[in-house]
């Protein structure tokens, strides 16, 4: 494969990388509760590692306005991605309270598909007149969303002005959500995306502030850079994930290609495909089959978690080289998933969830044993789930079906609760910890596909002075049908 690599914007890439690389670490989150990509945690997709659901699941408030992708919570914040209206093909981005669900803002509309916002950080760069840095670089806000169709936008502050909001745009690459992620140096968060055409494309923000002798202000500069990495003659499906230390950045493509980059450099760590994850000597390779689900990553950073969708088979994957770890076989398609999450019952094991096709009316959660791919058990739902299963800092999970139930699932595969709410779930839930009624609660957002966003938490942390009513109630815990223990 032959390598290619070109600059975008007008910032000198290579340097600014040099820059990135050589600061030292962000020592606090940008972003209190962020949702960078995929989930709070970007290896090990929707997990939640500080935060535990609802016990009792109870209504604090619902409006019209549903997300059709994740929505994400930048500091006291929530960012819906969402139509304007019913069947219109335009999307925008709406910002609510958290805590009450009042509209406080938007931007858009954009033609196309939105995407889940991603934040990440820019650089801020003090200089002098001659560009020449006087102070180390620090961190900044940012976020990149996609525009639309072929539009990929960057947003950030003024951090002297605080105004105007700046957007750098990309346009002539197609955006598409799934190719949206983020990784790091250590030092800073990164954004990355791929696009239909196989472009690898990795982003660099920054910020350059212009200070006289007296560092005194003189002008404020916005820019960014890029390297379009390489171009794969494949559709770019799965999201971007990283390792924890960020050495890594994993991608799955539609001809079953897996990647792994270092950022740094801008090199290939290693590639894989399926038919070489599936062939252990003992029987006929498996075709080349699509990447199209999230790479999760293992809390050690040991293992990647690749699924083969139409074949329903879940790999784990060797981060130092590749090579084949162990094979799951599902024998149906994979409808959503991977999500890793810790199993309590048994020393906070790894354990790995994929949602797959059990019937035509039916899906099953099957767990499996990230360490060796050994299954666990499988609980077969009412109806089909096309919903990705968020994790809490517990291990229990919660997705929700296309008849609108909404499941809590222990780790030991007991049911914790389920509850009716208006329509298909398609959407993995988002959680984020707010104050409310002054003390610190913990609010999930979920959300239906009649465009209805609910805001669920806990019934024991509704006031008693709260009435079930418009925007505001309790949610009852409801028998499925066939009954489900």
């Amino acid at each position: 494969m032959t390598m290619r690599r070109w600059t975008i914007g007008i910032t000198a890439v290579i340097g600014l990388l040099g820059a990135f690389a050589q600061q030292p670490p962000i020592t606090e989150p940008l972003f209190d509760s962020a949702w960078p990509t995929w989930g709070r945690d970007m290896r090990r997709s929707h997990f939640v590692d500080d935060l535990a659901g609802p016990n009792t699941p109870a209504v604090l408030w619902f409006r019209l306005g549903g997300a059709l992708e994740e929505p994400a919570i930048p500091g006291n914040s929530l960012w819906v991605p969402q139509h304007p209206a019913q069947g219109s093909r335009y999307t925008r981005y709406t910002f609510y309270n958290p805590v009450n669900g009042n509209a406080t803002g938007s931007f858009g509309p954009f033609w196309g598909q939105p995407s889940t916002p991603i934040f990440l950080n820019a650089a801020i760069f003090i200089v002098d007149n001659n560009g020449n840095q006087v102070l180390p670089p620090v961190p900044w806000d940012a976020l990149m969303l996609s525009g639309g169709q072929y539009e990929c936008l960057l947003f950030s502050e003024s951090p002297v002005l605080g105004y105007p909001d700046v957007f750098w745009t990309i346009r002539g690459f197609p955006a598409y959500r799934t190719s949206f992620g983020a990784t790091t140096d250590g030092n800073y968060i990164l954004p990355v995306f791929a696009d239909n055409f196989g472009n690898i494309i990795f982003l660099f923000l920054a910020w350059f502030i212009e200070v006289d002798t007296s560092f005194q202000i003189q002008d404020v500069v916005a820019d960014y850079g890029g390297v379009i990495f390489d171009q794969i003659p494949s559709a770019a499906l799965s999201s971007v994930s990283s390792n924890q230390s960020g050495s890594l950045v994993l991608l799955g493509f539609h001809n079953g290609l897996v990647v792994a980059i270092d950022p740094i450099i801008l090199d290939y760590a290693w590639l894989t495909d399926i038919p070489t994850l599936s062939d252990n000597g003992n029987g006929p390779e498996v075709p080349s089959d699509s990447v199209d689900r999230p790479i999760a990553v293992t809390s050690d950073d040991q293992t990647a978690i690749v699924c083969a969708s139409n074949s329903g088979r879940v790999y784990g994957v060797a981060m130092a080289d590749g090579s084949r770890q162990w094979e799951y076989q599902s024998g149906r398609p994979i409808m959503a998933g991977p999500s890793i999450g810790p199993d309590p019952n048994n020393a906070n094991e790894d354990t790995v969830y994929i949602v797959v096709r059990h019937s035509p009316t039916q899906s099953a959660i099957h767990a499996i044993r990230a360490s060796n791919g050994a299954q666990k058990w499988v609980r077969v739902l009412p109806n089909v789930s096309r919903c990705t299963p968020t994790i809490d800092q517990n291990g229990v999970l919660y997705l929700g079906d296309e008849r609108g139930f909404l499941y809590a699932i222990n780790p030991n595969n007991t049911v914790k609760w389920q509850t009716y709410l208006s329509a298909p779930i398609r959407i993995a839930p988002v959680m984020g910890e707010f104050t409310y009624n002054g003390n610190p609660t913990t609010i999930m957002y979920v959300a239906a596909s009649n465009r209805f966003m609910y805001a669920i938490v806990d019934q024991s942390v509704l006031s008693t002075g709260i009435s079930p009513g418009a925007g505001v109630g309790g949610l009852g815990t409801v028998p499925l049908p066939g009954g489900m223990r």
